[in-house]
């Protein structure tokens, strides 16, 4: 059974998030960012260093608990047991995430989400929702699209007059602009879902993995995507992360805990006065890309 097609467009009841320090702190260890601006907020390390903020992905740890709520709702898969055979086959298809502001600690956010489309793709269904964060001051923070993708819901039929975003290819007159090895721990599933709320059994517990049809345990695609930013902030942004005004990717394999990752970025060009980057991350024991599509739009 698809996704109920009533619910596009619907608009669900803010949530209201406060920052701290300490969960700041928690969502950049989790991404093993050492970043001192993540850990200073008052230039005592470095006077002329930029005041301390949040990674700029951050904003999912609200996000994710609020969309979550919405995505197990029974409304919209059509019924309790529909529901729990649906989020069992969920995973995380793609993501985009613009930066408006810095996220620093004593901020009050309110986000706001909102359906914005169901998609059948054929093998499944995408459904993406999109969340506005506002600060204490009405500015808009963050702009994300979550593209969340139900696997064995679909039509079967291939979609016709399906618009695939643009798939960056590395190569040509594109010299590669950084090289990065991600190594990931063991134990990074557990650290992630502690620090971004996002506990979903297939990322925490073995047997509900393979039951999902998993070979195992799997990383967070939003983990795996905090890895490459983490990436591009130190190879190409000097490891400042304000530099950084959007990202996006689509998750095309899963990451398996130790596995190690090849992180390839390259600039494919300018909009309006800024550097974009194609990226795209590969594992390196097989050759498998397990993101691609990737654009970063950078100010430098």
């Amino acid at each position: 059974m698809g996704l109920n097609r009533e619910y596009i467009g619907k608009e669900f009841p803010p949530v209201v998030f406060e920052v701290t320090e300490q969960a700041i702190h928690k969502y950049a260890w989790a991404i093993g960012a050492r970043n001192l601006t993540y850990f200073n907020y008052n230039g005592a390390l470095n006077p002329d260093a930029p005041r301390g903020m949040a990674p700029p992905s951050f904003s999912v740890v609200y996000e994710l608990p609020m969309l979550e709520e919405i995505w197990t709702d029974e409304g919209l898969h059509g019924g309790k047991e529909q529901a729990a055979r649906n989020v069992l086959m969920l995973v995380h298809g793609e993501q985009e995430m613009h930066f408006y502001k810095p996220i620093r600690p004593g901020n009050k956010i309110t986000a706001r989400a909102k359906v914005k489309t169901i998609e059948d793709k054929g093998s499944g269904e995408l459904i993406i929702f999109n969340v506005t964060s506002t600060d204490q001051s009405g500015e808009k923070v963050v702009e994300s699209d979550w593209g969340i993708f139900v696997r064995g819901i679909g039509s079967g039929q291939k979609p016709k007059n399906d618009v695939k975003k643009e798939h960056v290819q590395l190569g040509g007159e594109s010299p590669l602009a950084f090289r990065k090895i991600i190594r990931v721990d063991k134990d990074i599933t557990y650290r992630y879902a502690e620090a971004s709320n996002d506990r979903n059994p297939i990322h925490i517990d073995e047997n509900v993995a393979k039951a999902a049809g998993l070979k195992g345990i799997i990383v967070h695609g939003l983990c795996t995507m905090s890895m490459s930013m983490r990436t591009v902030i130190i190879c190409y942004l000097d490891s400042d992360p304000s530099k950084l005004k959007s990202l996006g990717c689509r998750f095309t394999s899963p990451v398996y805990p130790g596995d190690t990752l090849v992180a390839d970025g390259w600039e494919i060009g300018e909009k309006d006065g800024k550097t974009v980057l194609g990226f795209e991350v590969t594992r390196r024991d097989d050759d498998v890309k397990v993101i691609k599509g990737g654009i970063a739009v950078v100010d430098i």
